[in-house]
């Protein structure tokens, strides 16, 4: 958003939202969830659609029915060259993060098809050939939730920043009434640790009465089942039984280095990468975190 959209969003919300918090907060709320498709694509944004056509080329595409609409998922199944014992290797889910698309998590699906591993790479909710233009997190773990039903068990799974607080909820069966389901390794890649933060930041961002945020706050209760506080990824993960690695650099601008460190410290046996100089969206393709993750799910 730019300085002048968001200077008349404060003084909307804020001449509106302490005298009608229960009016102003679905709106909020509304606008919080709403997926923007860029204007204007740059030139790395159209080398990367580019580069990865060939390999999405290769995917077989499936429309899946929610209870949100249709979610878009894009299967890789291993070449048959492959041996039989690679074959055995798990099914991989690669989950997105926000103003984002499937395609941006191309640099991971070669290396791993090449381990005998199947990909699965979804379109969350709001995003790439999903349906609508609204994102939240009781939507995506619905989708995420549709889509093994329909393709099948998940054993491992592989996220980029705000797919991170989803892949915890459906693990975790935060979002009422999903139950909670286990993979054999995680990554997590610039994941955000805390939405009641993201959602006090947003608050801030437009001037937002407390009561107004309140009011979201119980939005979001009759959505899910649960509390704003109950979606805290560190504490999430603690009944996951699976192997996690975190990788983040600390130079990220968007989801700050200390968001993984509260995950890592919440939990002792998760390994934490700090890769430097990557900001927030070049860390997913380098090709040290895609080394790293390939690695870390399918090597020996």
């Amino acid at each position: 958003m730019n300085k002048v959209f968001i200077a008349l969003l404060k003084l909307f919300f804020g001449a509106t939202s302490s005298v009608a918090p229960k009016a102003i907060a679905p709106l909020a709320f509304r606008l919080f969830c709403t997926t923007f498709k860029p204007s204007k694509k740059s030139k790395k944004y159209q080398a990367m659609l580019s580069d990865s056509q060939a390999l999405f080329d290769k995917a077989e595409s499936h429309t899946i029915q929610y209870s949100g609409g249709t979610v878009s998922a894009h299967e890789f199944i291993p070449h048959q060259e492959v041996t039989e014992a690679q074959l055995q290797s798990p099914t991989v889910l690669i989950v997105h993060g926000w103003q984002s698309h499937a395609r941006h998590m191309h640099r991971f699906v070669q290396p791993l098809m090449d381990k005998g591993s199947r990909v699965v790479v979804i379109d969350l909710p709001g995003h790439g050939q999903s349906s609508g233009r609204l994102f939240h997190l009781p939507l995506a773990v619905s989708a995420v939730h549709a889509v093994k039903e329909s393709l099948g068990q998940v054993d491992m799974i592989l996220s980029h920043s705000l797919g991170g607080a989803v892949v915890a909820s459906a693990l975790a069966g935060t979002v009422l009434p999903h139950p909670s389901f286990s993979v054999d390794k995680l990554v997590l890649i610039s994941s955000p640790n805390s939405m009641r933060k993201i959602f006090d930041d947003f608050a801030s961002m437009i001037g937002l009465s407390k009561a107004a945020r309140l009011e979201m706050d119980k939005i979001v209760k009759k959505l899910s089942g649960s509390h704003t506080k109950d979606f805290l990824v560190a504490d999430q993960l603690l009944s996951s039984s699976a192997d996690l690695l975190l990788m983040h650099a600390p130079d990220d601008k968007e989801v700050a280095f200390i968001e993984s460190e509260g995950i890592a410290k919440a939990n002792p046996s998760t390994r934490l990468k700090p890769m430097p100089g990557l900001g927030h969206r070049r860390i997913i393709s380098s090709d040290d975190v895609v080394n790293e993750a390939v690695e870390f799910l399918l090597g020996s």
